[in-house]
């Protein structure tokens, strides 16, 4: 569909990227070579007459005859007449009645000259094969017209502002000047000229192969494809989880003094301050493994390993036995790189608070330190969204795999270069992670790759 040899992507393209239906406004949108002489012949009739600016980005008003009728149809234009637009082509957008008949008798009189349907996503595909944007800020595109919450259109935003590009970009720069001195050196392996100092090399290395490591956690963490901020309630058995839950979700689970009664997860959601947030209340952390006791501990673990936050609940009224249970448990939770915080419940049954036990005390029966709860959930939330390396899950889907191998490819280099291996060895693998990253960027694409990506598409965009 999207073959870079049989799709001419200088011809001038037209479409409809306004939301399909009637509306306030409706947009078509023009771009190719001829984009400037196309316009001409749309306005020949225009009033009053205009003189397009053949070098500056302007914005111009006038209307054109419509219909049998030739009444006076008002419309916009804004153009770019040169290569500083969207595709890096001349572009014109036409803004006008965002009534269905009149754009779609537009786009008819447009493709009398020459001009063709876009294709889907076509637009933003001819922006990353002139080099405005890269895959990953392409992908965004559709991500901010696809999200459904704030966080989905946050998550979208931050990666079309190029953060994430932007690092890979300085990744790919950084391996590339390496190779160069490599192979620089390899041209002079007769002679005793050192082009790469070992050691700020292999620390390169090293940071580059951090951050993939992290990209890669990052793009295993989106392809759960979760909407909502995912709060974990964990504990041991009778620790005051399911009482906290009903207090943060108005939700009726039930509670008992006996422990083990939640034996499996209970989940709600809730919109609070503009948050989408989901609770889950998940079986207490024990020993036994045996029957359904141990199914709620296997659903349990899998709700801790996909939480965004995990509150673990350590109640006030613990023995020196529960206590150190309680520790054991904690610590284990705090060798994740989820992050968690310890709630103290169960306030009313201890009047005084060992110091430095919890971040929060918190008495559902007295109703205090709920706020205290909510504000953790909100800070934590906020510092979600300003990670700058979130991939959105389309990405994620798409690069996961090419991160993986590149992580490898410097791991390997790293690995090579600790053992004063051969340079021509080490050049190899710097090659294989810069071909991965290549890829994830869209600067080395393939038709394949094109067609992935903006097939999912919608046309005008």
């Amino acid at each position: 569909m999207y073959s870079t040899t049989e799709l001419d992507t200088e011809q001038t393209i037209a479409a409809i990227a306004s939301p399909p239906g009637a509306g306030g406004r409706g947009i078509i949108r023009i771009s190719g070579v001829d984009t400037l002489e196309v316009l001409a012949k749309f306005l020949r009739e225009a009033q009053p007459e205009l003189e397009i600016h053949r070098r500056i980005a302007q914005r111009y008003c006038c209307s054109i005859p419509f219909g049998a009728s030739k009444a006076p149809l008002p419309i916009s234009l804004l153009v770019w007449p040169g290569t500083k637009s969207y595709t890096g082509q001349p572009t014109v957008e036409i803004h006008t009645i965002g009534s269905p008949p009149i754009l779609e008798s537009l786009l008819a009189r447009l493709y009398q000259w020459d001009i063709r349907p876009a294709r889907p996503g076509e637009f933003t595909m001819r922006s990353v094969l002139a080099g405005k944007m890269s895959l990953l800020q392409a992908e965004a595109v559709l991500g901010v017209i696809d999200a459904e919450s704030e966080r989905e259109l946050d998550q979208a935003l931050t990666q079309l502002a190029g953060g994430i590009s932007n690092t890979m970009r300085s990744m790919r720069d950084s391996l590339l000047s390496d190779l160069a001195d490599l192979e620089a050196g390899l041209d002079f392996v007769d002679e005793d000229i050192d082009f790469v100092n070992r050691h700020d090399f292999l620390q390169r290395l090293i940071g580059i192969e951090a951050e993939l490591a992290a990209m890669c956690d990052s793009a295993e963490r989106r392809m759960l494809n979760r909407v909502h901020f995912r709060v974990v309630l964990a504990g041991l058995p009778n620790a005051g989880k399911s009482t906290l839950f009903n207090s943060l979700t108005g939700q009726q689970a039930l509670i008992s003094d006996i422990a083990g009664t939640t034996t499996d997860y209970l989940s709600a959601t809730v919109t609070y301050s503009g948050m989408q947030l989901e609770f889950l209340d998940t079986a207490g952390w024990e020993l036994d493994q045996s029957g359904i006791s141990h199914s709620a501990q296997i659903h349990r673990q899998q709700q801790v390993a996909q939480a965004d936050l995990i509150l673990w609940c350590s109640p006030a009224n613990l023995n020196a036995e529960e206590q150190a249970d309680d520790e054991n448990r904690f610590s284990e939770l705090m060798t994740t790189e989820i992050p968690v915080a310890r709630i103290m419940t169960k306030q009313d049954l201890q009047r005084d608070l060992p110091p430095g036990q919890c971040v929060i005390a918190v008495s559902v029966e007295k109703k205090t330190g709920i706020g205290e709860i909510w504000q953790l959930i909100a800070d934590r939330y906020e510092s979600r969204k300003s990670q700058k390396s979130e991939l959105l899950s389309s990405s994620a889907a798409r690069c996961r795999d090419a991160l993986e191998r590149a992580r490898l490819n410097i791991h390997s280099a790293r690995l090579l270069a600790e053992t004063t291996a051969g340079d021509e060895l080490i050049a190899e693998e710097i090659r294989g992670a810069l071909r991965e990253l290549g890829m994830i960027l869209g600067q080395v694409h393939t038709d394949d790759l094109l067609d992935i990506v903006f097939s999912r598409f919608c046309i005008g965009k």
